[in-house]
């Protein structure tokens, strides 16, 4: 993965991506809202219900916050003309591929297509990952306003942990669905959150460190403490060591990046 380059010229953002992040934005909201209100097949949420690590049922309101932080940042990208990083386009592309990737993925959940949705999330974490690579190094527009780059990172961070989590699980829902493994063996599962830890740490170091996105995977690890509690302290162990792991690699590669 490929560092933007530093430059002291503005770096505006191509007015076309901009809208077009801003519309994919609403459409992976319009998505999910007209599914629901309608009952246009199976919602999203039913995905991991045969799993014992599905994180608790209140972690998944994240998403509130992850797309309330899209729209707000595709709006302070056309009224600033700046997204607050070095590589304008390059995010705004980003960013228009994951969230009309975000609405597939609803659709494909809807027609109970276990491993096409787990696809088309896998896709959607490399494409995240490349987001919040890009956003983690400022913009040099002297007139972007100082609250635009952490905005950036904070929006691409969540995103890219959410669905680091997310994509890991719709794997191990496709496997349950296949008849592969047992959902309610924990077993393997503790196996799934280790594989899942190490894949973590790996995009951390490709990011460059984002408290963003350790927190968003943490938020799920916790979801699935509380959801294994009382059921397999194999599993709650995992997700803890898990939990500590990501948030020290992300915290020691955020010291190292201010330190150079």
């Amino acid at each position: 993965m490929t560092t933007p380059t530093a430059t002291t010229a503005p770096t505006r953002p191509s007015p076309a991506l901009a809208w077009a992040a801003l519309a994919a934005a609403v459409l992976q909201v319009v998505v999910p809202a007209v599914q629901a209100i309608w009952s246009l097949g199976a919602p999203a949420s039913s995905q991991g219900e045969d799993l014992l690590i599905t994180p608790a049922g209140y972690t998944f309101s994240i998403w509130s916050v992850v797309y309330l932080l899209t729209i707000a940042y595709g709006i302070a990208v056309i009224v600033t003309r700046s997204t607050g990083t070095r590589a304008s386009d390059r995010l705004l592309g980003d960013l228009v591929l994951l969230y009309v990737g975000a609405a597939v993925w609803i659709v494909a959940a809807a027609l109970e297509w276990s491993w096409g949705t787990a696809a088309v999330l896998l896709v959607m974490v490399v494409i995240a990952i490349d987001a919040a690579h890009v956003a983690v190094f400022p913009g040099p527009d002297a007139d972007q306003p100082r609250w635009l780059s952490p905005l950036a990172r904070v929006t691409t961070g969540l995103y890219a942990g959410w669905v680091t989590a997310a994509g890991s699980l719709n794997v191990c829902t496709a496997l349950v669905a296949d008849g592969d493994v047992d959902g309610a063996d924990p077993g393997w599962q503790v196996w799934a959150l280790a594989v899942t830890a190490l894949v973590a740490v790996g995009f951390s170091v490709l990011i460059g460190g984002s408290w963003a996105y350790a927190a968003a995977l943490v938020w799920a690890l916790v979801g699935v403490i509380v959801a294994v509690r009382d059921t397999s302290g194999a599993l709650v162990v995992t997700a803890v060591v898990a939990a500590v792991a990501i948030v020290a690699i992300n915290a020691l590669l955020i010291l190292r990046r201010r330190a150079s």
